[in-house]
């Protein structure tokens, strides 16, 4: 009973903020898009990590960050992060004023997907066959070039969290060809109320395979809290070569083994 009361309030608050973001969203483009849609994505995701934070909070989230001297002033990063649940996108979105590379359907979602498409949200079609290169990798490397801040979850899909799945080679040209760092990110899911993170809990939080997502939202909403850590992993930065399948094959490979070696240390300790 407790459990069900807790989830009609945190949906009820959850609606209202997500249209407060939506309307801040909407005053966002009709203030700036005279500026041109650059300056429209810079405000949106300036206010990026306040949105996140909120978020978190009334999902009863709590983040614990390690690793936050890894971020240098200056350069913009293509963060890479494994991938567990939708949630994850509130825990990086609390701390960086990112873009987020998203599946194609997330734009067909109610209210989420018209908030991800006015917060400049690259959404990858994996039906486009055919071409040389798919059409958002290209744009993954423009907004790059354009000094923004982009997270790839390069797994491609969410897992169970048993483990971090290998990453997809495909995208890992962006940044170097964008000339930009990569910032390898771990996420963790620590305790579910209270109680930690194993086999027993862990479909409370994470969203893969055949699952729902209003049934696996409702089950979230129901949760007293849960914690979660994040790290930052030291950045990586690397220069073209000219075989650069293979070096998209070696840093998929090398980010992976960092992220991983993260998730495992972990729950080994």
């Amino acid at each position: 009973m407790i459990g069900t009361l807790r989830a009609i309030i945190r949906l009820l608050t959850f609606v209202i903020a997500c249209i407060g973001l939506l309307m801040f969203e909407l005053i966002i483009l009709i203030l700036f898009i005279p500026f041109g849609k650059k300056v429209c994505r810079r405000v949106s995701t300036f206010f990026g990590p306040f949105w996140g934070t909120l978020f978190a909070k009334l999902l009863g989230i709590k983040i614990t960050i390690s690793g936050v001297d890894n971020v240098e002033r200056g350069p913009n990063y293509c963060v890479v992060s494994n991938h567990l649940s939708y949630l994850d996108i509130l825990i990086v979105g609390s701390h960086f004023p990112l873009l987020f590379v998203a599946r194609h359907d997330v734009k067909y979602w109610p209210l989420l997907g018209t908030i991800a498409w006015l917060r400049g949200s690259i959404f990858v079609d994996r039906s486009i066959t055919g071409a040389k290169e798919p059409p958002y990798v290209k744009e993954i490397i423009n907004y790059l070039k354009k000094g923004f801040d982009v997270i790839i979850f390069s797994e491609g899909t969410t897992s169970n969290g048993a483990g971090v799945l290998p990453f997809k080679k495909i995208t890992f040209s962006c940044p170097v060809r964008a000339g930009a760092p990569i910032l390898p990110v771990t996420i963790r899911y620590a305790r579910i109320n209270g109680e930690p993170f194993s086999e027993l809990n862990r479909d409370l939080v994470c969203w893969y395979g055949g699952m729902t997502f209003l049934d696996h939202f409702w089950n979230v909403l129901r949760l007293r809290k849960f914690d979660v850590t994040m790290q930052i992993h030291p950045s990586v930065f690397e220069e073209p070569q000219e075989d650069w399948l293979e070096q998209n094959r070696k840093l998929s490979v090398k980010i992976h083994d960092i992220v991983e070696a993260g998730y495992k240390d972990s729950y080994n300790s």
